[in-house]
Order: structure tokens, then sequence, then C-alpha cells
């Protein structure tokens, strides 16, 4: 048998344990209503209103909105279904029973991973969907800058895949990883890049203003949405979508090639 019909195998029977999981489905249910209560605050509270003057409400503001808002989704849906995927096979001692299988550990990491894209990737596209639906629904259009967004927010979810894989292939707990990843993305990550913002330099290089293209493709200049400039003076603008793509890529490939050579070199204990 060929590797790559090993590796088929072990991406179907994950895929199994993950749509096995009420996780899954938990998270579909909560990122239904997510998007509803995002939706609800923004014509309930007159958003367009709020934010500044210079705005008025439209469907790529709506959309800008709805998708900056939902920006965590793919956040919570990665790290939850990644972050047990290595770790956990040392953790509960499974990794005796597949280890010595014909199968080379880095085609378990592969397996492992595709599997929790396409749930990650289900999930995002489904919080886009309910987008889709309230656009056409509320404005009667679809801006075509939607698809653009949906596509980065996806590579937007892969790139945290990356970063739990890492952590999952490193620590000895699932629930260590899962912890680790989140404190990286939202609390470090975030603390540099304010850092950086505050020291007048542009954090283009940074995962989370990388994350900001999923917004930025609607062409809705940040100040005029947000009523201002950012902090310590520096003029807000949005990020490049292209020179993001290739950022969210990085921070996906480096990560993932550590956690197999991590996964490889790993011992049982």
């Amino acid at each position: 048998m060929s590797e790559f019909e090993k590796l088929k195998i072990v991406t179907k029977y994950e895929l199994l344990k993950q749509f096995r999981r009420r996780r899954f489905y938990g998270a579909l249910v909560l990122t239904l209503l997510a998007v509803i209560l995002i939706i609800a605050l923004y014509k309930g509270l007159d958003i367009p209103g709020k934010l500044s003057p210079l705005i008025s409400d439209s469907p790529e503001l709506f959309a800008l909105f709805v998708t900056s808002a939902g920006a965590t989704i793919p956040i919570f849906a990665a790290v939850f279904f990644a972050g047990d995927s290595i770790a956990s096979e040392f953790e509960h001692k499974t990794g005796y029973i597949l280890f010595p299988n014909p199968v080379k550990r880095s085609t378990f990491v592969v397996g492992k991973y595709i599997a929790c894209l396409t749930v990650t990737s289900l999930i995002v596209i489904f919080a886009y969907v309910t987008t889709v639906i309230a656009l056409v629904g509320i404005y009667q259009q679809l801006p075509i800058e939607v698809f653009g967004s949906l596509a980065l927010a996806l590579v937007y979810a892969n790139s945290v895949l990356g970063i739990a894989f890492l952590y999952s292939s490193a620590l000895k707990g699932s629930m260590g990883a899962t912890i680790a990843t989140l404190l990286t993305i939202m609390l470090v990550f975030s603390v540099i890049e304010v850092s950086l913002i505050f020291a007048n330099i542009d954090p283009w290089f940074m995962h989370g203003y990388a994350g900001d293209s999923i917004a930025s493709v609607y062409g809705v200049p940040f100040a005029a949405a947000f009523g201002g400039g950012m902090p310590g003076g520096m003029e807000a603008r949005n990020p490049d979508p292209t020179t993001s793509f290739f950022v969210m890529l990085g921070y996906f490939i480096v990560p993932f090639i550590l956690s197999i050579w991590l996964t490889k070199r790993r011992e049982m204990l």
C-alpha cells in the first residue's frame, strides 16, 4: 500500500472521529447563534449611525461588520478541533497502538491536519453562508468582496491550525495545547501588535493584523468605519490582502513543519 493510500485511510478515520464528536455540531449551533446575534446588534443598535457621520449603511459595511465580529470563529473552531490532535495520542497512550503500524508519523500528522482543516472550513463556510443569506434578505444585494473575505478567512483558519498543531505536538496534554494556542493568538500576538503600533511600526507581519484583511477586502477605510485613527498617532489603514495572504500562509507553514518534526522525534512516555 502506498503512503498516499495510507494517508487517505488516516484522513477518513479522523474525519469520522470529528463528525462523531458533539463539539462539531455544537460549533455549528454556536456559529449560527453568534452570527444572528451580530446581525441583530448591527440592525438593532444602528451601528452605522454610531460609528461615524462620514459613512452610511451599505451591504459592504454590513458584511464588513459581521465578518469582522465573526473573525474569532476560525480561531475557536480550529483550536478546539486541532488542540488535541497530536497531544491526545501521547496523553492517552493511544500512540502505542498507532505508531507501531507501518504508517509514517508524518502521514498521521498530515491526515489529522486535513481532517481538522475540513471540519474547520465547514464551520467558516457555514458562517459566511448565513451572512450571505442575511445580505440577500436585507439588502437584496451580494457584494462580490464576500468571496474574497471567505478565502482569506479560510487561510486565517489554516494559520491557526498550524499554530495549534505545533503546540499539540510539543506539549504533553490536550488542554495545555489548547490553552497555549488561545493565549498565543489572543494575548501574546495582540500585545506585540499593540506595542508595535504605539511604537509607530506597521505590524504588517503580525498574525492578527494579517487577519484583519478578512474585513479590509470590502474597501471601507478602517479610520472612517471605526471613527478615528489608531493608537500612537499611527494612521489607520487597511491591511493589504495579498501581503496578508502570504503572512498567514507563513504562520501555517513554519509551525506545521515544526509540528511534523517534533512528532517524529517525540518519544512515548
